[in-house]
């Protein structure tokens, strides 16, 4: 068929798709936005998977002092990047179906699909109504692209996201471009491999991902962690050489006070976990007073990764996380990095901003923490 070609999705399967396509919906939780938007046709999304990309985040806690925090404007940078699709349609909210009567209404003539996503995960409960998302969306016709974000394989690995930023790029022609994004996302975490390479199995820390999570304790739980089969345990102790306090699997697994003691970890990062949780909610919050006595609060070592709501499957600023973490567990290995500034770098090279929007990415994902502190 004329002004059509052919790219091999995730799946595997042969996809006839427009030349350049116009009219593109993003079902996932803004990674499709985000390369898109590094390729410079993110014009060209007509509707998103959920809010979730989009909505502006308000977090607040108090303190055993009487004080109250609050942190507004947190959202995805590609929200803060292109504020215009706050007011285009979304296709779902989360835990529910994708409402494909709007969809075929909007008439796209392609859809990103990233398996893995919050509203898209990819575990057993969930595989049958994702393979009926797929069969309906192809029944109406339309062009689908899918994507495997990391949770869809046994074994996370950061190869499976330069994957499917390399789809992304064959779809718009953007190859070259995309290439170099995955290159230099891949870049840094060569360097910290590079870095962390003489750890030895002795010198590894214990990492505590800790998400601090109102829902977790209205259940009795004192918060939530990542098992040993996620992304975030394959960035501590593949990438970071660090050792993944919790033994057990999942993602968001709850644990109780007593668990977190008795892992007792060296470090701990604080994770997006039904809002967003700074260092100072751990060490002055009221509901976390009986965790003072925890070594790594005590000594002042616990940190806090960028406000990534509904990340189920990873972004493509993973690698600020995997250089919070790393700096965290080897101060001395990245003493010569100071976040506050390197992040600045970072949104400059992935999405050619100057200082001033760099300055704005960083506060719309709650880093200013790390000015603060000087870190």
């Amino acid at each position: 068929m004329a002004g059509t070609k052919r790219v091999t999705d995730m799946r595997g399967k042969m996809v006839e798709i427009p030349d350049s396509p116009q009219r593109v919906v993003t079902l996932d939780d803004g990674f499709s936005a985000g390369v898109m938007t590094v390729l410079g046709v993110q014009d060209r999304i007509v509707a998103l998977g959920s809010h979730c990309p989009v909505k502006i985040f308000k977090y607040f806690y108090p303190t055993v002092s009487g004080e109250e925090y609050t942190y507004m404007n947190g959202t995805n940078p590609v929200s803060f990047l292109n504020p215009w699709l706050r007011e285009i349609p979304y296709m779902s909210t989360y835990g529910k179906t994708i409402n494909f009567e709007e969809l075929a209404k909007l008439q796209p003539d392609l859809v990103f699909l990233r398996v893995g996503s919050c509203y898209a995960k990819s575990s057993k409960s969930k595989s049958e109504a994702l393979k009926r998302h797929i069969q309906m969306i192809e029944a109406l016709g339309i062009p689908l692209v899918v994507l495997n974000g990391p949770p869809a394989f046994c074994s996370p690995d950061i190869k499976n996201i330069s994957d499917e930023i390399r789809v992304v790029g064959e779809v718009f022609g953007k190859e070259k471009k995309a290439q170099e994004l995955a290159e230099y996302l891949e870049s840094i975490v060569k360097m910290v491999r590079k870095r962390t390479a003489a750890v030895s199995e002795e010198q590894r820390p214990s990492v505590l991902l800790f998400g601090l999570s109102p829902k977790a304790r209205g259940e009795g739980g004192a918060g939530t962690t990542h098992g040993k089969d996620t992304i975030e345990s394959y960035f501590l102790e593949n990438i970071v050489k660090a050792r993944n306090a919790y033994t057990g699997g999942g993602s968001f697994s709850v644990v109780n006070t007593e668990q977190v003691f008795s892992m007792d970890p060296d470090v701990i990062v604080l994770p997006t976990a039904w809002g967003y949780h700074p260092p100072k909610e751990l060490y002055t919050a009221p509901y976390y007073t009986r965790l003072s006595g925890l070594k790594a609060v005590k000594n002042r070592r616990v940190v806090a990764l960028p406000w990534t709501p509904c990340n189920c499957a990873k972004r493509i600023e993973y690698p600020i996380e995997i250089m919070i973490m790393a700096k965290a567990c080897h101060p001395d290995l990245f003493k010569d990095i100071k976040i506050s500034e390197w992040v600045l770098e970072f949104y400059k090279n992935v999405y050619g901003v100057d200082e001033s929007t760099a300055k704005g990415l960083r506060s719309t994902q709650w880093l200013d923490w790390t000015v603060e502190e000087g870190w």
